[in-house]
């Protein structure tokens, strides 16, 4: 089961302090998302492909045909939160406001019910787990925020494939991203930079060895000329530089090797009944009840 996922937003939603939480200036910046994110669905649609676009509430209101194209052409349109902050710096109340702000704008936009969630930056942890329980009261499901292979307050590190998130009187469904153990450090490979730095020949490697696979990308990494919007920045322009002259081939051969599908399709094809259970009560693994 490989998951294909997308988080649109644009190349200055980055956690840098010149950028991040500064709508005022985003205001003023070159916009890449609208033709960087119809390259990607003309791409989809070449492949005939479905995928998950986790969607900002920033940019859909700023282009809202980008998101009615999307949901038109049969992807699953997902929230990404608003603003794109890190949840560690929301409290409850930032939060459930933020939350639902891009719900109620991707609703009002595809005329779906919004039941998929991935927080900016995979920055759920074991302090910020108040927030499922938000994300369950506004109506989310399915949940990818976690990276695999991290402690977060429970009995084991988070699995290598999906599981259940168990709370008071509600259960969500949780994709995370795979990692591999790198001298003891957890790194993803499937994603993003991560999988504009490393060789094809090593991510083949890691999806063929593994049956469950959640590959994200941001609009950002097929666009070979974002360095020119980051030249007072040199390290960050070389850290969303790399990578961008071969993205789209590579991105070309993985999904014509590997059989992709949404989070939505993937619910149904996951065993559920023998799912790991982390109760965010008490730790304790139990049977799901989904």
């Amino acid at each position: 089961m490989y998951i294909l996922s997308f988080d649109i937003e644009d190349w200055f939603h980055i956690f840098h302090p010149a950028y991040e939480n500064k709508p005022e200036l985003w205001n003023k910046l070159n916009h890449r998302v609208e033709s960087n994110t119809q390259w990607v669905l003309d791409f989809l649609s070449r492949h005939q492909l479905r995928a998950t676009f986790f969607c900002l509430g920033w940019v859909a209101e700023k282009y809202p045909q980008l998101i009615k194209s999307i949901h038109e052409a049969g992807h699953e349109v997902a929230a990404h939160s608003y603003m794109h902050n890190k949840i560690s710096n929301l409290n409850p109340e930032t939060f459930f406001t933020d939350t639902k702000r891009v719900i109620d704008i991707l609703e009002n936009l595809t005329g779906s019910k919004i039941t998929t969630y991935r927080a900016p930056g995979f920055s759920m942890n074991k302090n910020t787990l108040w927030a499922f329980e938000i994300l369950h009261d506004l109506g989310i499901e399915n949940d990818s925020s976690f990276k695999s292979g991290l402690f977060m307050g429970f009995s084991g590190r988070i699995p290598n494939e999906p599981f259940v998130l168990k709370g008071n009187g509600f259960e969500l469904r949780e994709f995370p991203t795979r990692t591999f153990n790198f001298l003891g450090n957890h790194l993803i490979y499937s994603g993003s930079g991560y999988f504009r730095v490393y060789p094809y020949s090593f991510i083949q490697k890691m999806f063929r060895a593994s049956k469950y696979e959640m590959a994200y990308y941001h609009p950002r990494d097929f666009d070979n000329g974002i360095h020119n919007y980051l030249n007072n920045h040199a390290f960050v322009k070389l850290k969303y530089r790399i990578g961008t002259n071969s993205s789209r081939k590579k991105l070309d051969k993985l999904v014509r090797e590997f059989d992709f599908v949404t989070m939505e399709k993937a619910v149904g094809q996951f065993d559920w009944e023998n799912a790991v259970v982390f109760d965010l009560m008490n730790g304790e693994n139990k049977k799901a009840d989904v």
